[in-house]
């Protein structure tokens, strides 16, 4: 005959088993959410300085465009004052031809008094070194025009690799709204971190 004293009834065999089944449930349960809101956590988090990158990425863009915008703008001014100054300084070189061909004359006319006709000389030799001279500022500034046209040519290339830059940002916002979609449904929606 079997000893009923050491052995447990089946019902309470079952309820001990019901009991820490429940009680690693509970459990489970309790670490899911705790995993649930630190998943959500780093989510919002995620997702705000995602947001905050890339606005200041676009804010960034927009004024580059606007400031390379306005120096191109000041360049073409700029370019033309120096075609006019260039302009200028052609009169003055014609000028100049006009001048040493009267101090030729008069060198030709007073070569009787000596000393006059020296000073005539020295006169038409520094007239002809200032000729020299603006020549050579003239061809300074025709260098200084082409320089010119070259740098406006460049400002607007960076405007144009800028603006390529600008549609590079807004398609890769545009990816990260995608990836982002998922976590904007369900316990994952708002857009402030909570």
């Amino acid at each position: 005959m079997m000893d009923n004293d050491n052995t447990t009834p089946p019902n309470e065999k079952t309820a001990d088993a019901f009991e820490a089944i429940a009680s690693t449930m509970v459990k489970f349960r309790n670490e899911m959410e705790q995993f649930d809101n630190m998943g959500t956590k780093v989510a919002n988090r995620t997702r705000f300085i995602l947001r905050t990158v890339f606005a200041t990425l676009t804010i960034s863009s927009i004024y580059l465009v606007f400031m390379i915008y306005q120096m191109a703008n000041h360049m073409i001014v700029m370019t033309d004052h120096l075609e006019s100054m260039y302009g200028r300084f052609g009169t003055m070189s014609q000028n100049m031809h006009g001048i040493s061909e009267l101090v030729d004359s008069m060198g030709n006319s007073i070569s009787g008094i000596p000393v006059i006709a020296q000073s005539m000389m020295k006169m038409d030799e520094d007239v002809s070194a200032m000729t020299g001279s603006v020549t050579d500022i003239n061809t300074s500034i025709t260098t200084i025009d082409y320089d010119m046209v070259r740098i406006n040519t460049d400002m607007y290339e960076m405007a144009g690799r800028l603006s390529n830059m600008n549609r590079a940002v807004n398609r890769i916002s545009n990816d990260v709204n995608e990836m982002a979609a998922p976590m904007n449904s369900g316990p994952m929606s708002g857009f402030w971190p909570r």
